[in-house]
């Protein structure tokens, strides 16, 4: 196996040259009119869509953390290619993007030990859902790991939340990676986004897949936020029917911070 994960996604997902994926992102910061948050961000909720696509609204959350100092961002996104049970370690010990490689954190070994995390690398070879991070954060931030983690079929959210609680210091930033609904008219994805958005304000973890693709790792934010004493905000909704334009069929985007 290859110590390093190439960026299967440069050239679909994200542009594939370093110039033109950073003048994207400097426009979706500057776009980005978000609020203050009155504390320390601890965790993230993000959408992985295209950057075009899901791109302004990613930019809400990445812009109250630009410049700060995590040392190992622990990012969590569904398997949308493959299906197994648990979470998903992976065997690199780095990420490539066009913009450079990205470290993978010594946490990633530690987690091998632990119940519900298996090396299953075929999760991580063509997932979007974690490489789409990758870009803002290595705009954003000038130093970091990562602890890239993929789901599968999770049974106890908790569990799962409390192992990664006991790596989780004031130097770490949790990122779950996930759209909202999917192909629905642009009204009825507009009205099931705002159900979600208001379960994730109330830490409400009766989320469906239907209504969130990651939803396994939203619950696993919820988790920790309902155990850290964090606090959530909603930094920006829309769907691809504003970014993209083509409102018969949409994908619902959502920002959220939580913080202590």
């Amino acid at each position: 196996m290859n110590d390093i994960r190439p960026a299967t996604l440069a050239g679909s997902f994200y542009p594939d040259d370093e110039k033109e994926i950073k003048k994207l992102i400097k426009t979706y910061l500057e776009e980005a009119n978000v609020s203050k948050v009155s504390g320390d961000i601890k965790a993230l909720i993000t959408p992985h869509a295209g950057l075009t696509c899901s791109g302004p609204t990613a930019a809400f959350a990445y812009k109250l953390i630009k410049g700060k100092n995590y040392q190992n961002i622990i990012i969590i996104g569904p398997s949308h290619k493959f299906m197994f049970q648990g979470v998903a370690l992976a065997n690199f010990k780095f990420w490539r993007t066009p913009l450079g490689i990205v470290n993978v954190s010594k946490i990633n070994d530690k987690l091998k030990s632990e119940d519900n995390f298996d090396l299953v690398t075929e999760a991580h070879i063509y997932e979007n859902s974690i490489e789409i991070q990758l870009p803002f954060l290595q705009h954003i931030l000038s130093k970091f790991e990562i602890t890239p983690l993929a789901t599968g079929r999770i049974r106890d959210h908790e569990e799962i939340a409390q192992t990664l609680k006991k790596h989780i210091n004031d130097d770490t930033l949790i990122i779950a990676s996930s759209d909202l609904s999917h192909y629905l008219p642009y009204k009825d994805a507009q009205k099931i986004d705002k159900k979600t958005t208001e379960q994730i304000k109330e830490f409400d973890t009766d989320i469906t897949h239907e209504q969130a693709c990651g939803a396994d790792s939203i619950k696993i934010i919820i988790e920790l936020a309902q155990m850290l004493k964090w606090k959530a905000k909603l930094l920006d909704y829309r769907n691809s029917g504003d970014t993209v334009g083509d409102k018969s069929k949409v994908v619902g985007y959502a920002s959220f911070a939580f913080y202590k």
